[in-house]
């Protein structure tokens, strides 16, 4: 092929993209990876605080994948709590601070550019047998459900904002032939 096919069709590929609206898409999704296999060599201590307190210092042992790591939780709490509810508390805070420290964020992005040529979907003023889009038909505000007539999904709809001076908008019925589909069926 010769070098003039070449600018040819580069030409073209470009004119179909001139008049293209683009907009970029990301997406992010972030997962934690590491898992708590099991604790060991639990060690409680708990401590008297003024004001009718108690605090219980927990250490333990953990494996977290395949490393064993030293871990100390704490919780405060008063009196009215028995020692093993006042401990619970301060095993679940060590294994937080522990995950919360070693975990590895697994962070995925995803970016794209999309184009299309196809122009942008308004809500507009439409005329008895023309096909739309659904979402160009502004919903009736007495009337928004979607009803059934011989068998089609069909919906009521108002004209946008009328002329200076009409006291009633335009209303009408679109009826749907397709999936993205529909045509203006009446109005009045």
């Amino acid at each position: 092929m010769s070098r003039k096919f070449y600018i040819i069709l580069l030409l073209a590929a470009y004119t179909d993209t001139v008049y293209a609206s683009c907009y970029y898409r990301v997406a992010m999704s972030n997962q934690r990876i590491a898992k708590m296999v099991t604790v060991a060599d639990v060690k409680r201590t708990v401590v008297p605080l003024a004001n009718s307190q108690h605090k219980c210092i927990v250490k333990f042992r953990a494996q977290v994948n395949d490393t064993w790591i030293n871990v100390e939780g704490e919780n405060v709490t008063s009196d009215t709590v028995n020692f093993e509810q006042l401990c619970a508390g301060a095993m679940t805070s060590g294994k937080n601070r522990l995950l919360s420290s070693v975990s590895a964020d697994n962070i995925n992005v995803e970016q794209d550019m999309v184009c299309t040529d196809e122009p942008e979907i308004q809500i507009r003023k439409v005329t008895v047998g023309e096909h739309v889009k659904e979402s160009e038909l502004k919903p009736h505000p007495n009337f928004p459900k979607q009803f059934k007539y011989r068998g089609a999904a069909c919906r009521w709809f108002i004209e946008p904002e009328g002329r200076v001076g009409d006291l009633i908008s335009k209303q009408g019925i679109a009826c749907q032939i397709q999936d993205n589909d529909w045509q203006v069926v009446d109005k009045w």
